[in-house]
């Protein structure tokens, strides 16, 4: 759905040319077209409409237009090679691509052919925006870009981008989660994105408006952290010179994130718990009580569940902390945001500059694993950015721009494997075999179900393993 049209014209700086404003409308529901050209209306934006595709190479307002809406039809192979013709056309201008779920082969092949960009229908009006506003942009002034980034309020908020299944599934998970109260623990690798999770969960709950504080449970040393979490009181230890409240405090009646909780050290971890129990603590070096109102989200790559049967995290912390659970899936399991990401990130870092992404760019980044995840392509859309992923990185080496690692370390798709004097250790990494449910639980029983043994002798990673006993539902033996 198109959401509410603004009042104001956040697109538009004065004296820019008149064709920049143009935009050409090709779609086949009319009522989409009326509110586009409506609402880019208000926008600034001069908008002329057209339901005719086939013919969309010879009509006279491309050289008009300063940018168009090509929507992609269910037989998308017509609209492809509409896309080309039109891009084939000189004086052509960009085109962004609008289709119902599209899948990645057609974004990929949108962008092989020498589209813009891709919007998932049912869009909102500030996508559009969005995505019009990159194309505009190349030409404008980096002060104008600023301010405009600042009014329509670019991605950058959250990068919570694709259209997945997992992606969808987690959106859904975080709004369920922030109509509650009850903690929340957020599982999965490094760099998916939990502190984002955990924000977003926040954004979304009735504690919007009050404090979100993040902790990371891992960046100070034990008797550093409690002070930190809790607070103390003037000469409660060498160097107190003064009283200072806690993490706790700070987040009354709104939301303390506990980052890496799994590596906390057990002493706190009995702490943690009687603020979770009682709602209340005592600072360091005093006797009176503090009371607090918190919503407690904790995050961890590490498994809780080996840990509490090796007495390394408590189990009724643990139990307290896993009232809701949400997992967040590894970037490898949902390539097909990649695209949209990709997107995001230049959108997000690019400001000014231009930053051209082409399909072999896509399929390269789609071929590599990504074990650092969504924080691993980040910085390398950012070195994208910064070097320039031609001029300054060789192409032979962007498997080594990808993870800024010893090219022979990484994996990349035959569009960069295809490189004479390739590395073997180039090729891409083999996926993960399929495994049935018998065939887990067997190799758990063997080993007690020790999940690092079971995962060796299986095959898998030890994620992989974890996954596949959620997924068939077995029993995890007390």
């Amino acid at each position: 759905m198109i959401e509410a049209i603004p009042s104001e014209n956040p697109i538009l700086a004065s004296g820019e040319t008149a064709h920049r404003k143009r935009v050409l409308a090709v779609d086949a529901d009319p009522g989409l077209c009326w509110l586009l050209e409506k609402g880019l209306g208000l926008s600034g934006y001069e908008v002329r409409t057209t339901h005719e595709v086939d013919t969309l190479a010879e009509h006279s307002c491309i050289e008009w237009a300063g940018c168009i809406l090509l929507e992609l039809l269910p037989e998308a192979g017509l609209t492809l090679e509409v896309l080309s013709s039109v891009l084939s056309t000189p004086g052509a201008p960009p085109v962004i691509c609008t289709c119902i779920e599209p899948n990645p082969d057609v974004v990929i092949d949108c962008m092989r052919r020498g589209a813009t960009d891709v919007l998932a229908k049912p869009f909102s009006l500030a996508e559009v925006r969005r995505s019009l506003a990159a194309v505009f942009d190349r030409a404008r002034p980096a002060a104008d870009y600023a301010n405009e980034r600042s009014e329509i309020g670019l991605p950058g908020s959250s990068d919570l981008v694709g259209m997945s299944t997992a992606i969808q599934d987690l959106r859904t998970s975080i709004r369920q989660v922030a109509q509650t109260d009850l903690n929340c623990l957020i599982r999965g690798e490094s760099g998916v994105g939990k502190d984002m999770v955990a924000r977003e969960i926040h954004r979304f709950s009735k504690r919007s408006d009050k404090p979100y504080i993040k902790v990371n449970c891992t960046a100070l040393p034990e008797n550093l952290l409690e002070s930190e979490l809790f607070g103390y009181e003037k000469g409660a230890f060498t160097g107190a010179t003064s009283s200072k409240p806690g993490r706790f405090v700070l987040a009354h009646e709104g939301v303390i994130f506990l980052d890496e909780i799994g590596d906390m050290h057990p002493g706190l971890q009995a702490k943690i718990l009687q603020v979770i129990e009682h709602k209340e603590f005592n600072p360091l070096g005093s006797a009176k009580t503090k009371r607090v109102d918190v919503q407690i989200i904790a995050a961890t790559n590490a498994d809780l569940e080996e840990k509490t049967a090796h007495g390394a995290f408590r189990k009724d912390l643990y139990f307290r902390l896993n009232e809701i659970s949400i997992w967040v899936a590894a970037l490898r399991e949902r390539k097909e945001d990649i695209p949209f990401l990709v997107r995001h990130f230049i959108h997000k870092h690019a400001g000014p500059n231009r930053l051209e992404i082409t399909g072999q760019d896509i399929e390269a980044l789609s071929g590599h694993d990504w074990p650092g995840n969504v924080r691993e392509l980040e910085n390398t859309i950012k070195r994208w950015i910064v070097l320039g992923k031609h001029t300054a990185i060789p192409q032979w080496k962007m498997a080594a721009a990808v993870s800024q690692t010893p090219v022979a370390s990484v994996g990349v798709t035959a569009a960069v494997a295809s490189t004479p004097r390739q590395p073997e250790a180039l090729k891409t990494p083999k996926r993960e075999k399929k495994l049935t449910a018998e065939e887990v639980r067997l190799a758990l029983e063997q080993h007690q179900w020790n999940r690092r043994k079971a995962a060796e002798a299986l095959g898998i990673s030890y994620q992989g393993l974890r996954r596949r006993i959620e997924k068939f539902e077995l029993d995890v033996r007390e």
